[in-house]
């Protein structure tokens, strides 16, 4: 029977794939195991039917032991790629696009690190003014303003 199996981890000389179809399958694991640790190149195979889990140590390229655990005709192997629109890749784009709408709108006067300085600071001496000493907010203001300052306006 061919699983799909999916890359969950690698690293030079380890390979990780979970194969989630089989899970719970102790017999399919045992002559995955026998058959992978066939192989000269592979060091050593663990299996964990119940993770669905199999971490394959080996002594040559991850693209190698994919290609032969393939060919065995107990796995397809799937090898996620790597998205390139994440959450993360997205917000900052957001923030590149506003920061060049500023710099734009500003004539190159302020960006978006320098209005977020100027803000905080404005935050602060505004909390001073109405008497908040004891008050996190002022100081923690300026705290922030403090780090925009050291890491992208004092260089």
């Amino acid at each position: 029977m061919i699983n799909e199996g999916i890359v969950s981890h690698q690293a030079p000389g380890r390979l990780r794939i979970k194969i989630l179809a089989a899970k719970g399958d102790a017999e399919y694991f045992a002559e995955l195991k026998k058959t992978l640790a066939g192989s000269p190149k592979i060091s050593g195979v663990e299996v964990n039917p119940i993770t669905a889990s199999v971490l394959i140590s080996h002594n040559t390229s991850n693209e190698e032991i994919l290609t032969y655990a393939g060919e065995q005709g107990l796995i397809k192997i799937a090898v996620p790629t790597k998205n390139s629109d994440n959450v993360s890749t997205k917000i900052a784009g957001v923030f590149k696009a506003v920061n060049s709408g500023a710099v734009t709108a500003t004539g190159g006067g302020l960006d978006l690190p320098r209005i977020s300085f100027l803000t905080l600071v404005g935050f602060g001496l505004y909390q001073l003014s109405r008497g908040n000493f004891v008050v996190p907010p002022w100081y923690t203001a300026f705290w922030y303003a403090h780090g925009m300052f050291t890491k992208y306006l004092a260089k």
